[in-house]
């Protein structure tokens, strides 16, 4: 990687601080070293909420009482994040974009806006599992995974939902909250309303068709991932396509709902890190994304939040190993297709359906 000609060198921690820092963790390795950096500030996008708190604890905490740096938290959606990537790609406002998969999928799309990330420049990339790496084509990389399913308010829906048809049911007519797409799962809802009527990524029109269908049904479509707790925690909405994280700890705080991965598969949601490629601090972005990716950070916001960590060697526990499944076990959907009718599904979502 190419010195930035406007950034000033840095010295190199030695081995023995990063030890006494906690950040040679689980045999990863941190190359280039992690560097000592005070009053410097790096700039990354981050979800609100349950994921920020995690977030912090797991990731940003330790990297700054290793590093001396400051981590300031730019909040916003992921399509905000890109855009502001892009038109400001001479003179990054964000040092670390975190995307989801469909904003994801434009991005390693886009020339001269993000670093690519090789094993040489990202050597703890090497321990993640290949598909967090390679569906990224190693322009990013994987942080965590989760399955989007479905959630209900398990004193006001008898019988249990069971499949992602029963978002359909009248007799949730007014009563069903479901993403907009800056939230995320609006992409895979449309996929999914796709294949539940014949279509699939190749032919996404039964979905369209479908979601109009259920639109007047719809209480809300969220535009972030806050806005459905007051109202599944009143009650006013009993049933949602949501991510497992977000609604277990609704139930964890007493109120009455579940998660559910429907028989026909709960979609895989990741988020990646994506680093500027004329960031002011790319040393720093580099080693901050590198130590996100180790195991260490991996296994602290994994159980913490109870989403899956992308890290191979990281390993859940208790109350995680009990509600995260597997990536394995979840509906893939083929990105690869959907990646260049993006635009054209967030266009069609606005006006047909959300609009």
């Amino acid at each position: 990687m190419t010195q930035d000609p406007g950034r000033t060198a840095v010295r190199s921690t030695p081995r023995r601080s990063l030890i006494a820092g906690g950040l040679l963790l689980g045999g990863a390795t941190f190359a280039p070293s992690i560097v000592r950096a005070q009053a410097r500030s790096l700039v990354i996008s981050l979800y609100g909420g349950v994921y920020e708190k995690h977030f912090k604890e797991a990731v940003i905490a330790p990297f700054e009482q290793a590093t001396g740096a400051k981590i300031i938290i730019k909040y916003g959606s992921p399509p905000e994040w890109l855009t502001s990537a892009v038109v400001n790609k001479d003179r990054p406002e964000i040092d670390i974009c975190t995307l989801n998969l469909p904003t994801a999928m434009r991005a390693i799309t886009l020339d001269d806006v993000f670093l690519d990330l090789p094993p040489q420049t990202i050597p703890n990339a090497l321990e993640l599992d290949p598909i967090f790496y390679d569906l990224y084509s190693r322009r990013a990389v994987g942080f965590n995974h989760g399955p989007w399913g479905m959630g209900y308010r398990t004193d006001r829906v008898n019988p249990a939902p069971t499949s992602w048809s029963d978002l359909w049911k009248r007799e949730f007519a007014g009563r069903v909250l479901l993403p907009d797409v800056s939230s995320g799962g609006a992409y895979e809802m449309i996929v999914i309303a796709a294949m539940l009527n014949g279509g699939s990524e190749k032919n996404l029109e039964p979905g369209y068709k479908a979601l109009i269908e259920l639109k007047p049904r719809v209480l809300r479509f969220f535009k972030n991932n806050n806005e459905p707790i007051p109202m599944l925690t009143s009650g006013e909405a009993v049933i949602c396509a949501w991510y497992s994280a977000r609604i277990y700890p609704l139930k964890d705080t007493g109120v009455p709902v579940e998660f559910l991965s429907p028989k026909e598969g709960a979609a895989v949601g990741t988020i990646s890190l994506h680093i500027a490629k004329n960031s002011r601090q790319r040393d720093l972005a580099v080693e901050f994304t590198n130590f996100a990716i180790s195991r260490k950070p991996q296994e602290d916001f994994a159980n913490g939040i109870e989403y899956g960590p992308t890290n191979r060697f990281a390993r859940l526990i208790g109350r995680a190993a009990q509600r995260v499944p597997a990536h394995n076990q979840l509906m893939r959907i083929d990105w690869p297709v959907l990646a260049p009718q993006l635009p054209r599904m967030a266009q069609r979502w606005q006006r047909d359906i959300a609009g």
